[in-house]
């Protein structure tokens, strides 16, 4: 069985621009980001844990009377869907029931909730001379919902009832009235509740600062030109996000990845089809739900996917209901992309969820690299941050013997892979993509607050993400105990084993690691999933965050910029020869003619050591194309009639429709030593320079885990 998620077409026949006038409607959008904005202040200065105050983890959404979403604002972009989704099931749930004053409160992902249990939903319904004519929609991530772990990411539970706290929409207000009843069920099922509430109550305070301003604004400019307004509003946007769809090249487009866990990899591949302005996302073949803790919903999944989307094709468009609307997912029930009950799902939006979203935009990365008439296509790049992240959450216990807890954030500050036309961002983000997911604390706030000291916080050096344009490092950060004598940890982090991808040749990155130094100085490496693990006084933990991938050959980087990134301690001289081919001359100049030389060598020992091509295609070049079109098909590979070759070169690679892969021989390279995962690197190379075409992260013994297939190179097989 197969669930579909799609939004409704725009009611404007063939993309026609509605005829509000735009200036009218860009004053309204602009009031209602502005009145999103104010919401989020009121949270700001109301709730009083880090995690809101300074990281920023909560969200305001406004949406429409159907729970369409309309404008968002804070910082965590992703609640922005889950609560167009959270308040379509309040809707469902409470129906014509739903009054002015109403406050309601979901958590469960499995019925109404957000992105995890977590993650509340606060919804507020907007009413105007007693007409439903909107929602507001906020969500924060609260420090505890319950459960058997303080922070309630239990990487051990087997069910979501071991996880805390879950609750279809309940009121906790109605028609203005506080649902004690309501609000002391959940006081008494979680720890640090006194902060919690705390939030809680600042959530609602955000509501009713943008229902008040949303009313105002209805008295001011009339009923009917806003509802007129709000639906002009999407459908320009819907009109203008199929206008750029269509610039891709229609055609089929297969990526593949792996969630794991300790030595478990759960398969989610992904069969993105161009059809005109419609793109369909087939997650067939996703691995069946387990009893681990990072199940996910296909309304997650979406909501993660469409920001990576509009980042890269429509960063200068309103972010509402009409980027959804030409977006379709099929995700088969019962998987771990569309889990049921019991299964757990406290990081439902982390190792499944950010990592489907991950290899659904590597899959729209290949169609942009095969359509020329894309403005996009200046913009691929590896594998993005997202699905690489190191979360870790550290407790201890207070003197009446209640709990408290640090969430640290930093985890999420990836760095960056590189882009096409540069080196990625160091501490996360991807050349183009999200420039407001949480913020990195203040180490005296944080300081101040929990017994913690922290000894260091910079970007990771090392080699990792490796090509013509580099990956930035991510996060490392050690701290330790202070003023208390153990503090607890639980990882929930991602790719301990399967690093993120480069693109065009680029190397993979490296992956997340997890340290305590103990008192001995022995160092124990820790699980990326576990709980329990005490730090005591006199020893210290340090997380190194992963990296994305590198663009291009790393042997074709500026010897000059190799030079740099050596004088200022990212890599060493040994790196720079081994992984650049880079030869540097005392003083750490650049030794030219040392370095052609040892490219040269490099590319030569690289064929030597490869497995020979699937189907060779000898010393075939292309022929002079005169007046063939020439179309690019992959990052460095072209489409000439039914020949696919290796741009440098003029290589021949393959004939339609065979993979273009299929001429290259592969060298296949072991990750881990004996005695971790089968984890390969095939780097696919051109059969006659030895360049890196593209390497793959793969398990072994598995198929290629990717395929290009516009519709022009599979009929090119029949012309």
């Amino acid at each position: 069985m197969t669930t579909t998620t799609e939004a409704p077409a725009a009611s404007a026949p063939g993309g026609a621009r509605p005829a509000t006038d735009p200036i009218d409607l860009e004053v309204v959008r602009s009031r209602l980001e502005a009145i999103g904005e104010q919401a989020a202040l009121a949270v700001d200065h109301t709730a009083i844990s880090p995690t809101i105050t300074e990281s920023k983890d909560f969200s305001v959404t406004i949406m429409d009377p159907q729970g369409d979403l309309i404008v968002g604002a804070g910082m965590v972009l992703f609640h922005f869907g889950a609560a167009s989704y959270s308040v379509k099931a309040t809707i469902a749930r409470f129906g014509d029931t739903v009054a002015p004053g109403d406050v309601f409160f979901a958590n469960d992902p499995h019925h109404g909730g957000g992105l995890h249990p977590q993650d509340v939903m606060i919804q507020q319904p907007i009413f105007h001379d007693g007409d439903l004519i909107g929602w507001v929609g906020l969500s924060a991530h609260m420090m505890d919902m319950g459960g058997m772990v303080v922070g309630s990411f239990a990487p051990q539970a087997t069910d979501c009832y071991q996880e805390g706290v879950r609750c279809p929409a309940v009121r906790l207000f109605r028609q203005g009235e506080e649902m004690t009843d309501v609000w002391d069920i959940l006081i008494n099922n979680i720890r640090m509740s006194d902060i919690v509430e705390m939030d809680l109550r600042g959530l609602v305070a955000g509501c009713h600062s943008a229902q008040e301003q949303v009313s105002a604004l209805v008295e001011s400019i009339g009923r009917d030109r806003f509802t007129e307004s709000l639906r002009a509003i999407r459908e320009l946007t819907e009109a203008e996000m199929r206008r750029r769809i269509l610039a891709l090249e229609d055609g089929v487009y297969k990526s593949t990845s792996w969630t794991e866990y300790g030595n478990e990899f759960y398969e989610i591949p992904c069969t993105l089809t161009v059809e005109g302005d419609h793109i369909i996302l087939d997650f067939e073949g996703a691995s069946p739900q387990t009893d681990h803790y990072f199940n996910s919903k296909p309304y997650i999944i979406a909501a993660e996917f469409l920001v990576m989307l509009a980042h890269r094709v429509a960063r200068d468009l309103p972010f509402n209901e009409g980027i959804f609307a030409p977006v379709e997912l099929r995700c088969p029930e019962g998987s771990i992309v569309n889990a049921n009950p019991p299964a757990p799902i406290a990081a439902a939006h982390m190792h499944v969820g950010l990592n489907a979203a991950d290899v659904a935009m590597q899959a729209f990365n290949l169609a942009l690299g095969a359509s020329p008439a894309s403005p996009a296509r200046r913009y691929l790049s590896g594998a993005g941050f997202e699905s690489a992240l190191g979360n870790n959450l550290w407790s201890w216990q207070l003197p009446d013997g209640s709990s408290d807890a640090f969430l640290a954030f930093d985890g999420n500050w990836v760095g960056g892979s590189a882009g096409r036309e540069r080196d990625g961002t160091d501490l996360g983000r991807n050349p183009v993509g999200i420039d407001a997911e949480g913020s990195i604390a203040d180490i005296e706030i944080l300081e101040s607050w929990y017994p913690l000291l922290f000894t260091e916080r910079r970007a990771r050096p090392g080699s990792g993400g490796a090509g013509v344009h580099r990956a930035g490092g991510g996060t490392q950060l050690s701290l330790r105990p202070h003023g208390v004598e153990q503090i607890s940890g639980t990882m929930f982090g991602m790719r301990r084993w399967l690093p993120l991808q480069g693109i065009a040749g680029g190397a993979p990155g490296c992956c997340n690691e997890f340290l305590v130094t103990r008192s001995d100085g022995s160092i124990d490496e820790l699980d990326p999933n576990s709980a329990g693990t005490p730090v005591r006084e006199g020893e210290s933990f340090q997380m190194r965050l992963a990296c994305g991938g590198g663009f291009g050959d790393a042997l074709d980087r500026d010897p000059e910029a190799v030079a740099v990134d050596v004088a200022t301690g990212r890599f060493s001289a040994e790196d720079a020869d081994r992984i650049y081919g880079t030869v540097l001359a005392a003083g750490g100049s650049v030794d030219t003619t040392a370095t052609a030389a040892r490219r040269d060598a490099l590319r030569r020992d690289r064929l030597a050591r490869a497995t020979p091509a699937l189907r060779p295609q000898g010393d075939r070049r292309v022929p002079d194309a005169g007046d063939a079109p020439v179309f690019p098909l992959y990052p460095g590979i072209v489409q000439q009639g039914n020949l696919a070759y290796a741009e440098e070169s003029g290589q021949v690679l393959a004939e339609a429709p065979a993979h273009w892969t299929d001429g290259c021989p592969v060298l296949e390279e072991r990750r881990w030593p004996e005695g971790g995962p089968d984890v390969v690197f095939r780097t696919y190379l051109d059969p006659l320079v030895g360049r890196a075409l593209h390497v793959e992260v793969a398990l072994a013994d598995g198929p290629r885990s990717f395929e290009v297939n516009p519709r022009r190179w599979t009929e090119a097989a029949h012309a």
